[in-house]
């Protein structure tokens, strides 16, 4: 489970970006960004809480990995 959220916190963060981007490009508030970019960082943290080894930047593709052969437990 540890594995999808921080997958998932990272796919939110970074379309918080692209959404922020949109919304700054047409003169509006980035709201959506915004709300985005705060389920991202809860969902890594959760994910982080879960998990009780450290978290790593190669936890990313291993994350990954592990999800695309099936061997992530929801």
């Amino acid at each position: 489970m540890s594995d999808v959220l921080i997958l998932l916190g990272t796919a939110l963060m970074a379309v918080s970006v692209i959404l922020a981007i949109v919304s700054l490009a047409r003169i509006e508030p980035p709201r959506g960004a915004a709300i985005a970019f705060v389920l991202g960082v809860a969902a890594l943290f959760l994910g982080a809480w879960m998990d009780p080894t450290p978290f790593r930047v190669q936890d990313l593709g291993e994350a990954w990995q592990r999800l695309i052969a099936g061997q992530v437990r929801l």
